[in-house]
């Protein structure tokens, strides 16, 4: 259906509320990773090297320094964080339709929230004598709640890719909240003066509270007539027996047919997208925030060079960025659902590919380059870049995401959606991996 979904007529959205819970839905989707990569100044210090007094079995008291792991925990937290989540993104993509949507994403909300309260209590704890293990209980724990993430993420974006247009709009823009909320409270912490400690124990408790709120909102949706009628939980469905569901009436009267998913062929007809969604946040996580959170300003020693330039210009600004970029999308809807505007997406994206040299050649690690040398020093630059590449990350990722359910069967619209997760995950996946060698390139 190169034209896109014909609408579905049905009961009006009251106040628009389940708009604006699939919006607080999208913030929660990326919560956990967004505040794991933004507190970077907590686990820098849980992570430096320290000197520690150790007791001897004899009495004597010897000190020593800890191993600094704080040089290896960013590729660990890469790995731990997309490993899982690019599996379970294609799982859920592959046989998510085949079980019940609302359990999973109840199931997996609750376990995120649980183990975000046991980071919560981590950061009052005092690990300098024992490093190593908490480095290895905290990636246990981003393993689990990556699962979850994931799973839960390719639930909403499945639910909300039967709705109209509008709503997977505001899943991508509520995601593209997540981040700048994420950010833009560590720095206000940090402002305010409180330590690395503190920001991120305010922040990680912070995510409890929202995503409990988040898990309060989607229950109340799906007792909508709004959220019923999308999903085709309709009254007379409910009494009549599997074995006898063979014929479903329409409201207009008219027979339809049970259709059979099939994700393969929902594959062969939205490979532009998902090759386009897989491209562009390759290129995204090749680049931030591991080449990205390398930059130096130039500006002189004080508080805007030490403490504030890479929370403000790098994640805020991306945050920021990315979530513009989505509005716009939203609001342009171009390229169109289609084959060219499939193409024509799918260029953009390939496009985006010249992002990568170009921060390589912006002021990261200045003293320590080998192989590429500085050729954009300035500060202003690297803001103008960031804007760029933020921007048209958000926007391109959202019209892959929202046309793509529109060039297939209504009946097939949750596995396209599906699809495009475990697309997108692997995407972010590839460009984790790849950007350890991109680093290397500086």
């Amino acid at each position: 259906m190169a034209d896109g979904k014909a609408a579905i007529e049905g009961p009006k959205d009251p106040c628009r509320m389940v708009y604006a819970i699939f919006f607080w839905l999208g913030i929660g989707t990326l919560l956990p990773w967004n505040m794991f990569i933004t507190v970077n100044a907590y686990w820098a210090h849980k992570y430096s090297p320290k000197n520690i007094s150790v007791l001897w079995e004899n009495g004597t008291s010897i000190d020593q320094q800890t191993e600094d792991l704080s040089a290896i925990w960013t590729g660990y937290l890469a790995v731990a964080s997309m490993v899982p989540n690019v599996i379970f993104l294609i799982l859920n993509g592959v046989f998510g339709h085949r079980f019940k949507t609302q359990p999973r994403m109840l199931v997996s909300l609750v376990f995120v929230i649980l183990l975000f309260v046991f980071t919560s209590v981590m950061v009052q704890v005092d690990t300098d004598l024992w490093q190593s293990t908490f480095m290895y209980v905290t990636l246990a724990s981003v393993v689990v709640i990556n699962i979850n993430a994931a799973i839960f993420q390719g639930g909403i974006l499945g639910v909300a890719g039967k709705f109209p247009p509008a709503y997977m709009g505001a899943v991508f823009s509520g995601q593209a909240v997540g981040g700048i909320f994420a950010s833009g409270t560590n720095v206000v912490v940090l402002a305010l003066g409180a330590s690395p400690t503190q920001a991120a124990f305010f922040c990680f408790v912070l995510s409890v509270i929202f995503m409990g709120t988040a898990l309060i909102a989607f229950m109340v949706s799906t007792r909508s007539e709004f959220y019923k009628h999308y999903l085709g939980e309709v009254a007379t469905s409910t009494e009549m027996p599997d074995d006898h569901k063979l014929l479903e009436t329409s409201p207009d009267h008219k027979v339809k047919i049970p259709v059979k998913v099939s994700p393969l062929s929902v594959l062969a007809r939205i490979w532009t997208f998902g090759l386009a969604v897989l491209l562009t946040f390759l290129v995204t996580l090749g680049c931030f925030p591991a080449i990205t959170v390398r930059v130096e300003s130039t500006a002189e020693a004080g508080e805007w060079s030490t403490k504030f330039f890479i929370p403000v210009c790098c994640f805020l600004l991306f945050n920021v960025g990315d979530y513009i970029g989505r509005f716009l999308a939203g609001l342009i809807q171009w390229p169109r659902p289609g084959k060219l505007g499939g193409v024509l997406t799918l260029f953009f994206s390939i496009l985006r590919v010249c992002f990568i040299p170009l921060f390589l050649i912006c002021n990261a690690a200045p003293e320590h380059r080998e192989l590429t040398s500085v050729l954009l020093k300035s500060d202003t630059a690297y803001i103008i870049l960031m804007s760029l590449f933020s921007i048209s990350n958000g926007y391109l990722g959202s019209i892959c995401m929202i046309n793509a359910p529109q060039v297939v069967l209504n009946e097939e619209a949750q596995t396209a959606a599906s699809l495009m997760v475990a697309l997108l995950g692997i995407g972010l996946g590839t460009g984790a991996f790849l950007s350890n060698f991109f680093v290397k390139l500086l």
